[in-house]
């Protein structure tokens, strides 16, 4: 991986949260500093719009206030709060989640790579989701959108390459901000074909040409009841 000043990265931060300030989209869940709101919403955005979670947000919330509330919450009551709002068969797989944090973590959302992980259904992306936005902890939060951008910027393929530039980012700015700002320019600027002059890094990128073929992302692995992150094709 090229290296790059200390200049460089304080720059790029600055920039991307001045961007993140007036452009980055505005979901009730990232005003929330909350471990159990981040995960429940980020396994609803796992394969639903953003739209129809946000629609519901308040709903689910007022009604599920606790991760004790949802873990004890019947079979009939989950079909039907969940069917209401085009989550059907979200309802039992999120129960089944809250149940072991309960059991395990005395109800308390770990705020820990490996505990996260250890849960059915938390795979890297919404761990580090967890910890960053929910528990405060700098962390690398790294998705499809935020691989394009940095592979434009710095050349890279590797998700272990991006944690280490997204850390670096980190050092000099607000983790929250600089990661939603990371995600929301991928999704809505760092397209393809890209819309640079509307990207607030354009004049700092140095362009290069996507090499989707050899994006690797981690993926959790378990082998003899360990967990590990393997970096895998992205699909």
């Amino acid at each position: 991986m090229p290296s790059h000043s200390e200049d460089m990265y304080k720059e790029i931060a600055r920039r991307l949260q001045d961007w993140c300030a007036t452009s980055c989209r505005k979901y009730p869940w990232r005003e929330r500093r909350d471990p159990y709101v981040i995960l429940i919403t980020e396994l609803l955005l796992q394969r639903t719009r953003a739209e129809t979670v946000a629609k519901s947000f308040e709903e689910i919330f007022s009604k599920y206030r606790t991760i004790e509330e949802l873990a004890s919450a019947s079979s009939e009551e989950l079909r039907g709060f969940f069917s209401k709002l085009g989550l059907l068969y979200r309802g039992e797989r999120l129960r089944e989640m809250a149940k072991v944090i309960v059991e395990k973590h005395g109800g308390r959302v770990p705020c820990d790579m490996g505990e996260l992980l250890k849960i059915k259904g938390v795979g890297v992306y919404i761990a580090s989701a967890v910890l960053n936005f929910g528990c405060g902890i700098p962390t690398p939060v790294v998705d499809k959108n935020v691989l394009r951008v940095l592979n434009r910027v710095f050349g890279v393929t590797r998700e272990s390459e991006c944690r280490e530039i997204i850390s670096k980012l980190y050092r000099t700015g607000d983790s929250a901000l600089i990661a939603f700002a990371l995600i929301d320019l991928g999704a809505m600027v760092c397209v393809e074909p890209p819309r640079c002059k509307e990207c607030p890094l354009s004049d700092i990128c140095a362009k290069h040409p996507l090499r989707k073929e050899e994006w690797r992302m981690y993926r959790k692995v378990l082998r003899d009841e360990r967990v590990l992150l393997e970096e895998q094709p992205v699909d």
